[in-house]
């Protein structure tokens, strides 16, 4: 009797192939939300170190209009003397690049990154390009602090200017402006 009810009571350890398909299963579940959202936070990471950067260069162009009564019309004007360094390229491996109000001394300026779809959606050639008071910006343009009407340009229709609201890959440059 003894034997019989040590063999009821022992039970061989492991699990069921039940057990561990349900473990798998909830795995597969959590790493199917997580992995999407990890990758979004990896573009908003870069977003905000395109837009840390070109405050950067923006700080240095307000010194180097205090010394000059004029923004620097290239961006390696700007170092070593009002930043360390010129930030080489974005967080894609793209170049920032600097547009001046046209006049012989600058009295305003713009910073533009692709962002993250990487192609160059503003240039001087886009249309509805304007340098008036009224189109001017100071500080952030596109992103999700940033405004989506800048310097003429809108970013409805053509998105032209990034906006996060469209999901991380959306079309459109980042940029940032002064003077």
């Amino acid at each position: 009797m003894e034997r019989m009810m040590r063999k009821v009571w022992s039970r061989k350890k492991g699990f069921t192939l039940i057990e561990l398909l349900i473990v798998v299963a909830i795995i597969g579940i959590l790493a199917g939300i997580a992995i999407p959202n990890f990758l979004g936070a990896r573009e908003k990471a870069k977003v905000a170190k395109a837009f840390s950067d070109m405050d950067a260069l923006a700080k240095a162009q307000e010194m180097y209009y205090l010394d000059n009564t004029e923004y620097a019309t290239a961006l390696d004007s700007l170092g070593p003397t009002y930043i360390n360094s010129v930030p080489s390229t974005d967080p894609w491996g793209n170049s920032y690049r600097l547009y001046t109000s046209p006049s012989t001394t600058p009295t305003m300026f713009v910073i533009i990154d692709n962002g993250p779809d990487t192609t160059t959606d503003v240039t001087t050639s886009t249309s509805g390009w304007s340098w008036s008071d009224d189109d001017r910006v100071r500080g952030p343009i596109g992103g999700s602090d940033g405004v989506t009407n800048a310097y003429g340009i809108s970013g409805t229709g053509a998105s032209k200017w990034y906006n996060p609201s469209s999901g991380v890959k959306s079309r459109g440059d980042i940029g940032y402006g002064g003077g």
